[in-house]
């Protein structure tokens, strides 16, 4: 590996110790390497201004500040674009560094494969009340975080949160940016590398995820996925679990129970989602009642 671009999608993160841990790992690589980060217009302009000074203050890092907010597909491909190196390492900006060879072990295994996925890793205890929803949720997920496990489904398990990427694979493919609001681009971008026969790693050399929300911000995003999932349904193939379901709903032409076990329980069901003691069961049963609805 000749050298590396690392480009970060900011928006209302303080990303500044990630700049810090990741400039301090390129230095020892022995290799040109830079940092860009992109604010994609976040509107607190304390965090903005954190991340732009200390990524001004820090040699090979370059910063972006953009004027209007473009999205979370856009934000990459625009990303991609300012960067000038041939492999391209995306992180999600409310991640950590845990690892001091986390930027070696990508490098070590940039040869294998023209995409190459580290993975994340969640809290193991709840940082704060109000987060029940997302930390059970990641939580029930945490035995598919193993590498072993992503490299059995190598595409369907894709995520954007930590990957490198050949540049030319990524120009080729580029996320899809009808994506506005949150939620399933990744799950698109590996549909797309899967139908374009990309070869894909999993690795484990995972991030640890901070950025857990509250439960009812975590909701509403769901919501906006489960939209985006609804209108890009031819797009996605096989990819997701709830289309599969949706699929099946309409085979079976049972879409009149899930519309009216929504009219009837959709509050109760949040107000499960929202309190101290979520149900998995019900948060399923709840995606597939408003994709049914929409």
């Amino acid at each position: 590996m000749e050298a590396l671009s690392i480009l970060i999608p900011v928006y209302n993160w303080d990303c500044t110790q990630l700049i810090k841990d990741l400039h301090f790992q390129g230095l020892t690589l022995g290799i040109p390497y830079e940092i860009i980060i992109a604010d994609d217009c976040s509107t607190d302009k304390d965090l903005q201004q954190k991340s732009r000074l200390v990524a001004e203050t820090h040699e090979n890092c370059r910063y972006f500040a953009l004027e209007h907010n473009i999205g979370r597909a856009s934000i990459r491909n625009f990303l991609a674009d300012q960067s000038k190196y041939d492999k391209l390492l995306f992180l999600d900006c409310d991640t950590g560094v845990k690892d001091k060879q986390f930027l070696k072990k990508y490098t070590d295994a940039a040869d294998k494969a023209s995409v190459v996925c580290g993975g994340l890793i969640h809290p193991d205890e709840l940082p704060e009340k109000g987060m029940e929803l997302r930390y059970l949720y990641e939580k029930s997920a945490a035995f598919e975080r193993s590498a072993g496990f992503r490299s059995q489904n190598p595409y369907l398990r894709f995520t954007s949160c930590s990957f490198l990427i050949d540049k030319s694979a990524f120009m080729k493919i580029r996320f899809d940016e009808s994506y506005v609001r949150y939620g399933y681009e990744d799950v698109q971008f590996g549909h797309e590398l899967e139908e374009n026969g990309v070869s894909i790693l999993h690795i484990d050399n995972p991030l640890a995820h901070l950025g857990l929300e509250g439960s009812e911000s975590y909701l509403n995003k769901t919501r906006q996925a489960v939209l985006n999932a609804f209108d890009h349904k031819d797009d996605i193939g096989e990819s997701s679990k709830l289309l599969t379901h949706y699929r099946k709903v309409l085979k079976w032409k049972m879409r009149w129970l899930f519309r009216i076990i929504w009219a009837f329980f959709q509050k109760s069901m949040e107000k499960n989602l929202l309190g101290p003691k979520p149900g998995l069961r019900i948060f399923s049963l709840y995606k597939l009642c408003y994709i049914c609805v929409l």
